[in-house]
């Protein structure tokens, strides 16, 4: 099928985009949506192949540039104060653990794919990243036990920029090697090696200076550094091809160094996140759709399957349980982390790139890297994103309670809200935005968070994935507003809920918007004055959901709670379904106590 460049190039920027977005609808892994697109619009379908109708070379740039930004996204998000802190079996993972996967990953590639040991080693060191981008919706789904989901969410946040960097130098090493030790060969890559180290940290030291002087307006911070990491990266491989990616890594290394996290940056930081985001998803729907059906049917053979097998009942579980004897982790809990190693969108994209290095360097089997790396990268996705909350569940290391609810605000009406919700066993944390030191919430037995969460190098900290929503109830809405747009990125936009503005907030002179009165609680009369006013004399309702038609124009709604335990609140903008096998919280006669105080 004939069609313009532009069009193929928007339509699969679409794809990748709606498949995100799918994903998200459906609760599925966002790679196994994407890999459906692609398998039907290239090889199954034939309606495109994107690198055969732009052309090799401009496909190739396409993946180069892609995988720049990717790269330094994930380098340049590599907190070091997250180093601080993790626990031994966390520590061990990450390096005896990796090195012990990397090691035996190749000698499966080589042995049973038959694959070069360079190709091998170069792959494997890629293959040990285990996918944030797909671990960390799991472990928030599953709710697994702390010692669990730290191992697992730190594995993938760490190892996700080492497992491209190691990639990379293996690839070096065995061009030097394969030179026979050239002086001339040695010489070039010296040179390029130099070259990439002046503009990496040379360019994050000018990109910082220019921020310090403030040379460059806020607003274009984010394209400026945009315009650097291309820059880096075309330079480099200018002077010396292949060399560009460990420019762009050693520039978003040291900028992780350096930012610190400071605020002046976050904007910058997630536009690069969103940019990644979207050249994730594009080019991982052009490579798979570029796949061949003559290279799919090839690849699907028994070798892929028993590698897939070795990898995923052998190779992972050896590591880690070789990794962390002597821990502080149980067996069961090291028989399950070895059982869970999902492979994510970055490993098959970063593989299209050292695809196309081997097979100009003429190393045999090279065209065979993509394919072999998207059906592993398929499988374990398949085999751990559906498998694991019942195997979880069925080696009884995931938590049974429904998903929590933290309240950020402690005043009377939130302290009994608080309390109604744990008697259903509703897990509940509170923090105090204003009071770090005390708290009234224990006293009811109520988890209380001593810090800062508006904070992320607080949460940094903080073990957040019992709970899935966040209540805004302070007496300020500026500062329920500043906690709203803080914690969004952390629950989801549908997950954060405040109360609404009240008329004795002199701050606030104006009607919130439509799209933010949605996420504003219970009626809008009903202020944090009238509530906590109202909490003084009476206290929170209950009735099961099938009295609901008792509920008089003069009730309001809070919530409710469904038979799973599963609470929803009552926002302004609408009205709740209830099941009879429910419970509502109300608060009785609410609209009359209001207007008999007037």
């Amino acid at each position: 099928m004939d069609l313009p460049i532009m069009l193929v190039i928007v339509l699969f920027i679409s794809l990748g985009i709606f498949s995100q977005w799918l994903a998200g609808l459906i609760r599925w892994p966002a790679i196994v949506v994407m890999s459906i697109a692609g398998l039907l619009i290239g090889p199954v379908f034939q309606f495109a192949n994107p690198e055969q109708m732009m052309g090799s070379d401009l496909f190739s740039t396409i993946v180069s540039l892609a995988v720049a930004v990717i790269l330094f996204e994930g380098s340049s998000n590599l907190d070091y104060r997250e180093l601080k802190g993790v626990s031994k079996a966390v520590r061990r993972v990450i390096t005896i653990g990796a090195a012990l996967a990397w090691i035996f990953g190749t000698l499966s590639m080589y042995y049973i794919l038959g694959f070069p040991l360079s190709a091998s080693l170069v792959m494997s060191g890629l293959l040990i990243v285990t996918g944030p981008t797909v671990i960390t919706p799991l472990l928030k789904q599953a709710k697994v036990k702390n010692s669990v989901n730290s191992i697992l969410k730190w594995e993938g946040i760490i190892l996700d920029p080492v497992g491209p960097l190691l990639a990379l130098f293996s690839f070096y090493v065995f061009q030097v090697v394969g030179n026979n030790f050239s002086g001339t060969y040695i010489f070039e890559f010296l040179i390029g090696f130099t070259v990439a180290a002046v503009l990496g940290l040379g360019g994050s030291y000018l990109f910082r200076l220019l921020i310090r002087k403030e040379y460059i307006p806020q607003h274009l911070m984010p394209p400026v550094q945009f315009a650097f990491i291309l820059l880096i990266f075309s330079i480099n491989e200018a002077v010396l091809h292949e060399s560009g990616l460990l420019s762009v890594t050693i520039f978003g290394l040291a900028m992780a160094r350096m930012k610190n996290r400071n605020l002046i940056y976050k904007q910058s930081d997630e536009f690069i996140e969103e940019i990644s985001l979207i050249l994730v998803s594009t080019v991982f729907i052009l490579i798979t759709s570029s796949l061949t059906r003559d290279v799919l049917i090839n690849v699907l053979n028994w070798e892929l399957f028993i590698f897939c097998l070795v990898m995923i009942l052998i190779v992972r579980p050896l590591s880690i349980h070789l990794s962390t004897i002597n821990t502080e982790i149980g067996f069961r809990e090291r028989s399950f982390v070895g059982m869970i190693a999902p492979r994510g969108i970055v490993a098959l994209t970063v593989a299209q790139f050292f695809a196309g290095l081997f097979i100009d360097a003429g190393v045999p089997m090279a065209e065979m890297i993509t394919p072999v790396t998207f059906g592993f990268v398929f499988v374990t996705v398949v085999v751990y994103g559906f498998g694991f909350k019942p195997l979880s569940q069925a080696m009884d290391l995931s938590s049974t309670s429904p998903p929590g609810v933290i309240i950020i605000g402690e005043n009377e009406f939130s302290l009994q809200l608080a309390k109604k919700l744990k008697d259903h066993g509703i897990p509940v944390m509170m923090s105090d935005l204003l009071h770090f030191t005390s708290s009234r919430a224990e006293e009811f037995g109520i988890e209380t968070y001593r810090g800062n969460l508006l904070s992320e190098e607080d949460r940094i900290y903080t073990d957040l994935t019992s709970y899935d929503r966040c209540l805004l109830m302070t007496r300020s809405y500026v500062l329920n507003n500043l906690a709203f747009n803080e914690m969004s990125a952390e629950f989801g936009l549908r997950n954060v809920k405040m109360l609404p503005i009240s008329s004795m907030d002199r701050i606030v002179k104006f009607r919130p918007e439509e799209s933010l009165r949605h996420h504003m609680l219970f009626e809008e009369t009903l202020t944090y004055y009238w509530l906590n006013r109202y909490i003084e004399d009476a206290d929170i309702s209950e009735m099961p959901g099938s009295k609901a038609e008792t509920l008089t124009e003069n009730d309001i709604v809070l919530y409710h709670i469904d038979v799973n335990g599963n609470v929803s609140f009552k926002p302004i903008t609408r009205e709740l379904e209830f099941d009879e096998e429910g419970v509502i919280g109300y608060l009785k006669d609410a609209k009359r106590f209001r207007e008999n105080n007037e």
